[in-house]
């Protein structure tokens, strides 16, 4: 199917415009997606749309806000349902809620030989931090900026989680600029 085969993924944030497309993306390019959000309507019709509780797409609602203790249950039960944890999208979080699912997390991801985590907007700032806290574990972290729409934000996102990303990390990924090739003059181009 794709370059993320057989990889599990969590996506925290994946009900909303941009979460649901990376969730699309993900899952088209062959991983399994649990989604992590506590817009519980909005996931439940992501799962729907890829094949329902424990199929390529599942849900767990987890607040933005929840403590420690609920956030290590939820990843644990993750883990305990699809048997590894390969990778994590958060989408909008701040620090304070993404730290915890990463601290819930770094036992499984460290089993992973694809560990990665990108961060999409929100904390992006702190990529660096985050790729020099998890290096030492074999967690590769990137980010991509705020400013791109949905499709291309999943399509960056993807490609961060692939192979052909296997050697990058503490990288933060530019908003596009799709005008940026386009010529400014007018006029015929130059031969």
């Amino acid at each position: 199917m794709g370059d993320l085969d057989g990889r599990v993924l969590l996506v925290v944030g994946g009900a909303g415009g941009t979460g649901s497309a990376i969730v699309d993306a993900l899952v088209t390019d062959g991983a399994t997606v649990e989604i992590l959000d506590e817009d519980g309507d909005a996931a439940q019709e992501s799962a729907r749309r890829h094949g329902g509780p424990l199929g390529r797409v599942s849900f767990r609602r987890l607040s933005v806000d929840a403590c420690e203790e609920t956030v290590r249950d939820v990843v644990t039960g993750v883990v305990a349902d699809r048997g590894l944890l390969d990778g994590i999208v958060t989408v909008a979080r701040t620090e304070a809620a993404t730290v915890p699912v990463l601290r819930a997390a770094r036992a499984p991801l460290r089993a992973s030989p694809h560990a990665a985590v990108v961060i999409v907007g929100g904390d992006a700032d702190r990529t660096a931090g985050l790729a020099e806290w998890l290096a030492d574990d074999g967690v590769r972290v990137n980010s991509v900026s705020d400013g791109q729409g949905p499709d291309d934000t999943a399509h960056a996102v993807r490609f961060l989680l692939s192979p052909a990303a296997d050697h990058v990390t503490g990288v933060r990924w530019p908003a596009a600029d799709r005008t940026a090739a386009i010529p400014r003059r007018s006029g015929p181009l130059p031969d």
